[in-house]
């Protein structure tokens, strides 16, 4: 007989005396076997989850403010927009200094003058050319002839100079002072005095003192006189050589 077959004859035998079914006491539990973990099964297949409604918090403390950023690109430039009106004139500045005088062009020429005796004293234009007489004159309307003008000429001597002249009398038979302007003496020099007694039924004899402090003295009887003091401002070069000098002016009146 096998082993099996007499296993089954056990297995038999048992089973017939176990079918009176009276359940004995429970015996004491064995001591755990020993056991070791298994090996990791398969992972099985993805759930698929679904997400729950939105929870409802409550709002949280404010965090600190993060540090700036990098700044940003430029953008572009907008478009122009309308002028604005225009603004109030300002006051007017001060004055800027003057400029420079400019340098003086150079003189133009005159033509040459005929010398004619017969205009006086002055240039006159006719057919192309002048004409002038070397007279030195000014002409004024004739006081009493509105149909003529008045011609006179000027007094002329070699030297720069100026006069005083007056009317004066002696009252206590022995003199008296005539005053002269206060600048004569800072204006001129070598001063000459003319007295002229106006007769008066007899011949007068009178003198007079040189000029010293802008005055004179003139001594005599009493009597009314005229005077002229003549004086000398400069100067004169009465016959310069043409090579050392430069004439100035135009037409027949020309100076040095």
């Amino acid at each position: 007989m096998s082993k099996y077959y007499g296993n089954y004859s056990q297995y038999l035998g048992a089973q017939r005396c176990c079918d009176i079914r009276v359940r004995g006491e429970q015996g004491p539990v064995g001591p755990a076997g020993p056991a070791s973990i298994g090996p990791v099964g398969n992972t099985g297949p993805a759930g698929t989850s679904y997400t729950g409604p939105t929870g409802r918090g409550c709002k949280g403390a404010t965090g600190d403010t993060g540090a700036d950023g990098p700044t940003g690109y430029t953008g572009a430039t907008g478009y122009t927009g309308a002028d604005g009106l225009t603004g109030y004139t300002g006051a007017t500045g001060p004055a800027g200094e003057t400029g420079h005088t400019g340098y003086t062009g150079a003189t133009g020429s005159f033509p040459t003058p005929t010398l004619l005796s017969d205009i006086s004293g002055v240039v006159s234009y006719y057919e192309g050319s002048y004409y002038y007489n070397d007279t030195k004159t000014f002409v004024i309307d004739h006081p009493n002839n509105a149909a003529k003008f008045l011609v006179h000429g000027c007094l002329e001597g070699p030297e720069a100079g100026v006069y005083y002249r007056g009317k004066d009398q002696i009252v206590n038979n022995e003199f008296v002072d005539i005053e002269l302007p206060n600048y004569v003496e800072k204006l001129a020099k070598k001063f000459t005095i003319q007295i002229n007694p106006i007769y008066n039924g007899k011949l007068i004899m009178l003198n007079s003192s040189e000029v010293e402090n802008n005055k004179f003295r003139v001594y005599g009887e009493n009597s009314t006189f005229h005077w002229i003091v003549y004086g000398k401002r400069h100067d004169i070069t009465v016959e310069p050589d043409k090579s050392s000098v430069v004439l100035k002016g135009s037409g027949p009146y020309l100076y040095i």
